[in-house]
């Protein structure tokens, strides 16, 4: 069943990505944004008009001094606790946390409202004059209320920092992020009908419902695959074959490796539908991509070299990020579980927490179509595929390593049994056979490694 839908996973004009990766991943950018302001901000001050509030300029350089050295002092304290942040949450949850923390807006915001302080007090007090001017009175008046509200920000920061380090809410973050993403790489609802509407009346109460699809000249179409024997993004390929460059038209990734994390589908689109041809990916968004293996294949093209031209449309990082990218989501909270279950720790109530959030999870993408995303030009004709994952491949994730390393831990025995007797009755009658075999394999497995 295809249905149209203008969403596809990592589908964004890749300019636009990396602008917004860089935005996200750097902590000095929205400092420097600050500091820019407060540039800008003397310049303003010294075409306001006369005010005088304060008495003498010996005030206003001790007053401008102080929030100077005392804005610089708060800086320091704001990177001395996301530092902090960032250890313990790699060390007590998982090393994937990082970067979750590093894009923290209200930890940025407070460093640059923090330097930026500095910077125009640092200069308001070297633009005092001996004999009293307005202006001086401006740039103490102006930086004491930026100072006020920076320790503001920084308490704001401290307590979202700190409510973070607390593994439900850890878990939480994550789980809420995955939601999201969901939205946009799984959008349209299981059962729905090729225009987008009519949900199979079975759908359960809660299930989502299909949004209102505009049409566009160049659509997106999810089509539902059957659940391959092994599925990891290649089209069911062996994992020894699938970095290999074989055939004509395939494009092999160069330069240093890296994940895969955005495509610009609607540029790969255009250029197929200028050259009469189709481009299928080899590598699903989040799968990390050695130096010279297979990328995409470019079928109906005669020139060798015309695959090079989409280099461009493919966007790469050192890592996996959530957005576009769900699973990367379970392997987080995954990974957080096994952090609670290892020897040293012993925390089975944090694996519990990890697999009631994908519990969650899973009961939004059984009702969610899932498989390839093809997308197609004005004339329906299929240009751009897409591998995505399908149900199957999301149940293994959440359950295959938490049954092995939690079979002894009778909580998460029993959590993870509850997870799927609940899908198997919630999932649609085509999945359902799908979660009875994955309930099946984890009874197993939890049974075998118990009785070891």
């Amino acid at each position: 069943m295809t249905i149209p839908t203008l969403h596809a996973p990592g589908a964004v004009p890749i300019v636009r990505f990396r602008l917004r990766h860089l935005a996200g991943e750097s902590l000095w950018l929205v400092p420097a944004f600050y500091v820019v302001v407060a540039l800008l901000l003397v310049g303003v001050t010294e075409l306001l008009p006369t005010i005088d509030l304060i008495s003498g300029p010996e005030v206003d350089a001790t007053l401008l001094t102080s929030v100077a050295s005392g804005t610089l002092a708060l800086a320091g304290f704001v990177i001395t606790i996301s530092f902090i942040t960032v250890e313990f949450a790699s060390i007590a949850m998982s090393p994937r946390l990082v970067g979750i923390l590093r894009r923290d807006r209200q930890l940025k915001r407070a460093l640059g409202l923090s330097f930026g302080a500095f910077v125009y007090s640092t200069i308001g007090a070297l633009l005092v004059r001996d004999d009293e001017q307005s202006v001086d009175d401006v740039f103490g008046i102006v930086a004491t209320s930026w100072s006020i509200l920076a320790a503001i920000w920084f308490v704001v920061m401290l307590d979202r920092v700190t409510n973070t380090l607390r593994v439900g809410n850890a878990v939480a973050v994550v789980g809420d992020q995955a939601r999201r993403e969901l939205e946009i790489v799984h959008p349209l609802p299981f059962g729905a009908a090729p225009d987008g509407s009519g949900v199979d009346s079975v759908a359960p109460e809660g299930a989502p419902r299909p949004a209102d699809a505009s049409p566009d000249a160049t659509s997106i179409a999810i089509v539902e695959t059957a659940e391959p024997a092994r599925w990891d993004g290649d089209f069911d390929a062996p994992p020894t074959q699938r970095f290999l460059v074989d055939g004509p038209g395939v494009l092999a990734h160069d330069g240093r490796p890296g994940t895969l994390v955005a495509i610009d589908a609607a540029r790969l689109a255009a250029l197929a539908r200028e050259r009469d041809s189709q481009v299928r990916l080899l590598v699903p968004i989040g799968r990390f991509v050695p130096a010279g293996s297979a990328l995409l294949r470019v079928d109906g093209e005669t020139d060798a070299d015309w695959p090079e031209s989409l280099r461009p449309t493919l966007a790469f990082a050192s890592e996996p990020t959530l957005a576009h990218d769900p699973r990367h989501a379970f392997r987080v909270l995954v990974d957080i579980g096994l952090k609670g279950l290892a020897p040293g720790v012993n925390d089975p109530t944090t694996a519990v927490q990890a697999i009631d959030q994908m519990h969650d999870l899973l009961r939004r993408l059984a009702w969610r179509q899932l498989g390839e995303h093809r997308i197609t030009d004005a004339d329906g004709v299929v240009r751009v595929i897409l591998p995505a994952p399908t149900f199957g491949h999301y149940l293994r994730l959440a359950c295959e390593e938490l049954a092995d390393f939690g079979a002894r831990h009778a909580q998460v025995r029993r959590h993870l049994r509850v997870m799927l007797d609940d899908l198997v009755a919630w999932a649609p009658p085509e999945r359902r056979e799908v979660a009875l075999h994955q309930r099946e394999h984890t009874g197993r497995a939890l049974a075998a490694l118990r009785a070891s």
